[in-house]
């Protein structure tokens, strides 16, 4: 009986696994060289300000993940600059 109740039971705990991973989106890798690039791009756009300001960095991370998710096919012009996020 103990053995059924075991085998029962690895039974479910192997289907939960298989559900939990099968539910997790892979998400592929990005290469080093497109985050090189995406972040030369993101400084360039965004260049360094004095510690505490907050608005540049926050363009900067919104102009990395938007190079990122267009595989860095980007338009390096002033249009990207003037979009970032929060008040200055």
């Amino acid at each position: 009986m103990r053995i059924i109740i075991l085998t029962v039971v690895a039974a479910v705990m192997l289907l939960v696994q298989v559900l939990i991973l099968s539910a997790v989106p892979s998400v592929a890798a990005i290469s080093a060289d497109l985050a090189k690039k995406c972040r030369e791009m993101a400084i360039k756009a965004h260049p360094p300000q004095p510690a505490g300001t907050k608005a540049y960095a926050q363009g900067e991370r919104a102009f990395f993940r938007e190079c990122i998710s267009k595989n860095g096919e980007i338009q390096e012009n002033g249009s990207e600059k003037d979009r970032s996020t929060g008040p200055r």
